[in-house]
């Protein structure tokens, strides 16, 4: 039944047995057979196939999908504690952080955390600010941080510090971004509408530390973080309006978590 679920898990996510099946390394009957044995086990159908290659979920699919993170992170949850006997006074959490995190804050975090928290094991995954958030919803991790205001039901928000945006690089009519579902993707297309601005050239690059050495290297502008600029370029401030918070995300669910609420208070004392 597990494995069941994690392939419809990513079936869900890529719309396409295909592409579950190279994601999944197996074969793409084998990604067919699971969920129709899911859908066995259920008595109902989980996925509408429009054609070869387009399927769409059913509303019992988007129930399923909203449950099955939690079912899933159980099973994971006693694995690992099976695992861990013997070794009771470790706790391990999972984080999900933005790009931009990962490169200017969360080293510091890591650092409180191994120095006040010994016992306390973890692992990170760095994706955009919206796949953090899915990844959170989706049970797949603990705690999230991000940079994009992101709200949505069931998930906590609590801002952690602040970061300034400033506009760097050679103004040559060619300007670089982030992907749509991130951070810096999000303030740099509410920088073009508020400045009027159609770029001559737009760049999308899915890696914050590339975006730093194409604007080293001359290639264009962009919206970094004053935190994270690469000497020698121009930079112009754009002032308190693109001043961001970081936020860190957890489930409403576990907001009473004592690890988890010794974390957050481990990361607010990095301002004070």
């Amino acid at each position: 039944m597990f494995k069941f679920l994690e392939t419809f898990m990513v079936v869900y996510k890529t719309r396409s047995f295909s592409l579950a099946a190279q994601q999944l390394f197996i074969t793409q009957p084998t990604v067919s057979n699971q969920i129709k044995q899911l859908e066995l086990q259920l008595h109902t159908e989980l996925f509408e196939r429009k054609s070869r290659r387009e399927i769409v979920p059913t509303e019992a699919a988007n129930l399923l999908h909203k449950r099955a993170g939690k079912i899933l992170k159980n099973w994971q949850d006693v694995n690992e504690q099976i695992t861990r006997l013997g070794d009771e006074d470790n706790e391990k959490v999972k984080f999900g952080i933005s790009q931009t995190i990962s490169r200017i804050l969360f080293a510091k975090i890591a650092n409180k955390l191994v120095a006040y928290l010994p016992n306390l094991d973890f692992d990170v995954t760095v994706s955009n600010s919206e796949g953090v958030l899915s990844q959170l919803e989706t049970y797949k991790i603990d705690i999230g941080l991000i940079e994009k205001p992101l709200v949505t039901e069931s998930i906590s928000r609590i801002s952690i510090g602040k970061d300034q945006l400033v506009k760097a690089g050679v103004d040559n009519g060619n300007w670089i971004t982030r992907e749509p579902g991130s951070g810096i993707g999000y303030y740099t297309e509410q920088y073009f509408r508020e400045a009027d601005i159609q770029p001559d050239k737009l760049i999308h690059v899915n890696n914050s530390g590339l975006i730093r050495r194409m604007v080293a290297q001359g290639v264009g502008q962009a919206l970094l973080s004053d935190k994270d600029l690469p000497t020698g370029v121009p930079v112009e401030s754009l002032g308190e309006h693109f001043s961001r918070d970081f936020y860190l995300l957890v489930r409403e669910e576990n907001s009473k978590d004592e690890m988890l609420n010794r974390i957050i208070q481990t990361i607010n004392n990095l301002n004070n």
